[in-house]
Parts: C-alpha cells; structure tokens; sequence
C-alpha cells in the first residue's frame, strides 16, 4: 500500500501554473488518490486554477503574507484532516522529479528517521542537504546518500516530515516566519534523537538569497534577524563562530557588494551582538 502524501507548496507573488512542477503536479493529482495537494498563497491577489476544484486539492489564500511556518503548520493540519504518513514542503521554485515522488509513496517508513529529504542543487551546485555540527558557511560538508545521527540540515523544500515526526515537534516555530526556519527544524528534530535520511533521489531549485548582488534589503533584514535568533536561542553552541562571522562577511561585502546597506546592516548586527556580550 502506497503512503498517504501531502504536498504543501507555498505561493507568493506567482501563478501556481507558472510553477516549474505544474506539469507534473497535475498529472500525479489527477492519477494518484494518495496525494494530496495544500496551496497556501501568500500573494497579494487570490487566484483560481481548474486544479483547485479537486477533491484532493486544497486552496488558501493569506493577502497578509505571513510566510512559511502558518503555511506549513496550515499544511499539516490538512495532513490531520486526511490522516496522511508524509508531509511534503515545496516551494514555488522548486522542479518536483516524478523519481523522488515515486519513492516517498513507496518508502518503509523507518520509525527512527525524523526526515528524509533529498539533494538539492541551484544553479549547478548542491545546496543541501549540509552538515551542521559546525557553523554552517561556504565550505560545509555534504553528506552523500544515506541514514545520518549526525547533525544535518536541508532547506524546506524538498522535506519530507513524516506523520510522527510533526506530532512529537507540535508546530512549526512562527518565531521563523521565513528565513532559518529550515535550521530551526532540523535543529528540532536532532533535539529529538531522529536521524535524517538522505535520499538518492536529485531536485534542482532557484536560491536566489545565494547571491548577496540581487538580494533585497528588506529579505536581508529577515535573514540576519533570523540568524541572530536561531544561534542565540537555539543552536547556542554555534552562536560565538556566528558573531565571528558576521564580522568576516561585513568585510566582503564591503568589498564586493554594491548595495552599501548590505554590509551596513551586518557590521550593525555585530556591533549589537558584541555590546550583548
């Protein structure tokens, strides 16, 4: 018996069928009665999609874009509704193998596995999953397929969350509403004694928040904002290798970045953490 699949993807600002998995995603709801698709839409405008009057689809709309953790916990509660065994996050720029689907509805789920997530790359190199037992940067280890008890995190999209796994963390933490949410749950899920398990299986997304020339510097702020709590609060071990680093980074932006508030940003960010010292 195939398991019970929820896939949560979550919109912003883009046509569900502009998406790159499209295709694919319509094709697999409209074949496969163990997968379920959430939408959760944090556009400005709501939109409609002949998908959307599916049984198996659920649509909703959120103009006050509070990004990902209410999506995801919204995500689940549906996985409740239909009593599914696999949460799927995905996000809008991600490109769904019809391989890596295959294999979570035929995965023998391993009662000790918190996650199982794939290996993601962007624009020609992988991004995730990554080892975290040291402070994660540039030169991170990346792990090859496999069951890991080490410390590990993956980026959201991609992440499969089996049934348990949600149940024993409760909700996802709206403290990260979308920037390090990722590190947040794997965080959580190593707090948990769960090992993660790397799937053989290759996804590619578009990580634009890679380049710090095209980043934003409102997105910024919710990166360093979220950075700050997570190694503050959380990962408390990592937080002085953090601090550290802000003060490295500061200097190649400086350097390299045209967008003067970037670096501003970061050295005041430092400048914060060392007078809380």
């Amino acid at each position: 018996m195939e398991n019970k699949l929820v896939i949560t993807m979550v919109l912003y600002q883009t046509k569900f069928s502009e998406t790159p998995s499209y295709d694919y995603i319509k094709r697999v709801i409209s074949e496969k009665k163990s997968v379920y698709l959430f939408i959760y839409d944090n556009s400005q405008n709501e939109q409609a999609d002949t998908l959307f009057s599916f049984q198996n689809v659920r649509y909703v709309h959120d103009g006050t874009n509070p990004g990902l953790a209410k999506a995801y916990n919204a995500g689940r509660h549906c996985l409740n509704e239909v009593q599914g065994d696999l949460l799927l996050l995905l996000d809008q720029d991600t490109l769904l193998d019809e391989h890596y689907l295959e294999r979570l509805l035929s995965l023998s789920l391993d009662p000790e596995v918190g996650a199982y997530v794939p290996i993601v790359s962007s624009h020609g190199r992988q991004i995730s999953p990554v080892f975290s037992d040291k402070y994660i940067g540039g030169q991170s280890e990346l792990p090859k397929a496999g069951i890991y008890s080490e410390k590990i995190m993956s980026i959201n999209s991609g992440t499969v969350l089996p049934e348990a796994t949600l149940s024993s963390i409760g909700s996802f933490n709206l403290d990260f509403p979308l920037d390090f949410l990722d590190h947040w749950l794997f965080w959580k899920i190593h707090q948990l004694d769960k090992k993660i398990s790397v799937l053989n299986n290759h996804l590619t997304h578009d990580l634009s928040v890679l380049d710090y020339q095209t980043i934003n510097s409102k997105r910024y702020e919710s990166i360093i904002r979220g950075e700050t709590l997570f190694y503050k609060k959380y990962d408390q071990e990592q937080f002085y290798n953090h601090r550290r680093h802000l003060l490295l980074r500061t200097v190649k932006q400086f350097l390299r970045v045209k967008n003067r508030k970037i670096w501003r940003r970061t050295f005041l960010e430092y400048r914060s953490l060392m007078k809380g010292k």
